[in-house]
């Protein structure tokens, strides 16, 4: 069971996140590019977290559980408990006590959280002062956005705000907007974010991931490229400038660290 009682989904939910968990596991098997660029993200995920000795370093939504493959030090979580995972919990509502963690991964998950405002609320609660909030994202570009409109099941939508309560009560784990973390990295996003929650500073941004990423297929369709050709794309994107990624970018990688309080 859960340790927070936030977590309230029925046994057949619990039954399908399983399930979804595991088919993640089978195309991640299955699909060498997909594992090389994560393999690349959760390298930077790590470049960017803190000092293990200022508290440990959890993972929100583990899902399929590929973070420990590469950050082995990652306590790893979700609301449905697989063996693979460490401890079930909630993002809205955690299980640690004040100022006791030092940094927050989530790769893939904040565009998926109903309420992100309790999320950020308990992440100012849990960290230490100079703990991080590390995120891998989509990122919605001119080119990805008609990408992910066309192509992923997954909507975007760009006119929320993305600190509001998107169908807080859809008990659906599922239920996501991509566009919400680009929107929270954007000046309209940072402002709101910076009123709420002035303990949190965006410290770093960058724009990842141009077309290897899609070609790769994803979870849920075959590789579009032979793996030989799309290292040679690979190869080519890690040449561009990082304006390019401004215009066919697909992922975001953001830093947002717990100061002291307001500034």
């Amino acid at each position: 069971m859960c340790e927070q009682a936030a977590v309230d989904l029925s046994p057949e939910v619990r039954a399908g996140v399983l399930a979804r968990f595991k088919s993640l596991r089978k195309a991640w098997q299955n699909n060498p590019a997909l594992r090389v660029l994560y393999q690349r993200w959760y390298e930077r995920i790590r470049e960017q977290l803190p000092s293990h000795a200022l508290g440990p370093w959890i993972e929100i939504g583990s899902g399929p559980g590929f973070a420990a493959e590469f950050i082995p030090e990652l306590e790893l979580t979700d609301i449905v408990k697989a063996p693979w995972h460490h401890r079930c919990l909630s993002a809205e509502k955690m299980p640690y006590a004040d100022g006791s963690v030092g940094a927050f991964v989530m790769l893939d998950v904040l565009h998926h959280l109903a309420a992100p405002a309790r999320f950020f609320q308990e992440a100012v609660r849990v960290l230490r002062p100079g703990g991080r909030i590390v995120l891998c994202e989509p990122y919605i570009s001119p080119v990805s956005s008609v990408v992910y409109r066309l192509f992923h099941q997954e909507p975007v939508d760009m006119k929320v705000k993305p600190l509001s309560e998107h169908g807080a009560e859809d008990k659906d784990p599922f239920a996501s907007n991509q566009a919400i973390p680009t929107l929270l990295c954007r000046a309209d996003g940072q402002r709101e974010l910076r009123w709420l929650f002035p303990e949190l500073q965006l410290t770093h941004f960058e724009r990842l991931a141009g077309l290897s990423y899609p070609l790769t297929g994803g979870f849920s369709r075959s590789p579009v490229l032979s793996m030989r050709l799309w290292r040679v794309l690979l190869a080519l994107e890690d040449r561009m400038p990082t304006a390019f990624y401004r215009l066919c970018g697909f992922r975001l990688l953001a830093v947002l660290e717990r100061t002291q309080g307001p500034s």
